[in-house]
């Protein structure tokens, strides 16, 4: 099969650009310095290039976050009551983002402590002085966990906000133990179940590439938070049971494949996979007929 036979669901992947924001060794920050493993991270951005700053406290709108002082914005006499306003009513979008990489080191050590957090621990360690913009920082924090790391935060209890994390769709296996010691590659695993179960359960090497390689990810070069792809999939993620790898019978050259693993169809579902697909490329579910139809039949069957 060549690489755009299937192609078009690929180029639905809609990840947003990737910021990297390198610490050095010299930031102490508490718990966050802690995450030496983790020199890099992606910190999601909103419609601004990551890291830029807007040119005016307008363009910081784009972020949805009110000003602090409401009641400075109905007393303004100019038409346009912003032009009025300081600009450090508004944190710049680059403000916002190292505030995101903050929260996400300090969840990452967290994650590997196995440790409860909750809103007051992270406005302290992570995010002071940004109380108002919790909400903005803390969903966008939360998205990045799932969407790059493979992480989910489960609210314990209401009252206080605190959360649990931990690996999501039912994967138990957290892989901070290859490739980049103390990342997680649950989410790797979860991007790699997601082409296969979309490419009809079963791919071709070379179409499996060529998927990865419109998510920014390339077999022989070393990705910038999981490492050696190759090896994780080909390897540790077929040692974990997640993933076949096998060769195609009778093929000359020798040619593979990929399927999924026993372990992947003991801890997760097509259903929760194509749901986790679809939050990506912010599409219901129900869009891919064929694939809902699979995953709603695999669900009745386990029922």
């Amino acid at each position: 099969m060549e690489p755009t036979e299937n192609s078009q669901s690929f180029n639905l992947w809609d990840i947003p650009q990737e910021q990297i924001e390198e610490r050095g060794p010299g930031d102490d920050q508490g718990p966050i310095a802690e995450a030496g493993e983790v020199e890099t991270i992606a910190a999601i951005s909103g419609d601004e290039s990551a890291g830029e700053a807007p040119s005016s406290p307008q363009g910081a709108q784009s972020v949805s976050t009110p000003p602090t002082d409401m009641g400075s914005v109905a007393q303004a006499p100019s038409d346009n009551p912003l032009e009025e306003m300081p600009d450090t009513e508004f944190p710049s979008q680059g403000e916002l983002n190292e505030k995101i990489i903050d929260l996400v080191r300090f969840l990452l050590v967290k994650f590997r402590r196995m440790e409860l957090t909750n809103k007051e621990e992270m406005m302290q360690r992570a995010l002071r002085d940004y109380e108002e913009h919790y909400s903005v920082i803390f969903s966008k924090a939360a998205e990045c966990m799932k969407l790059i790391f493979g992480v989910d935060m489960l609210e314990v209890d209401p009252f206080v906000h605190s959360y649990f994390l931990y690996p999501a769709l039912g994967i138990t296996y957290d892989g901070m133990l290859h490739g980049v010691i103390g990342v997680p590659k649950t989410g790797l695993v979860i991007i790699v179940l997601c082409v296969i179960f979309i490419e009809n359960n079963c791919v071709s090497e070379e179409v499996f590439w060529y998927a990865m390689n419109n998510l920014g990810m390339y077999a022989g070069v070393d990705h910038f938070i999981f490492g050696d792809l190759r090896s994780l999939i080909t390897e540790d993620f077929v040692e974990e049971g997640y993933v076949e790898y096998r060769q195609v019978p009778n093929s000359q050259p020798p040619r593979f494949e990929f399927l999924w693993g026993p372990r992947a169809y003991a801890e997760t579902t097509k259903m929760k996979i194509l749901e986790f697909y679809a939050s990506i490329v912010r599409q219901d579910p129900r869009s891919y007929p064929e694939k809902y139809a699979e995953a709603l039949r695999e669900e009745q069957e386990r029922a």
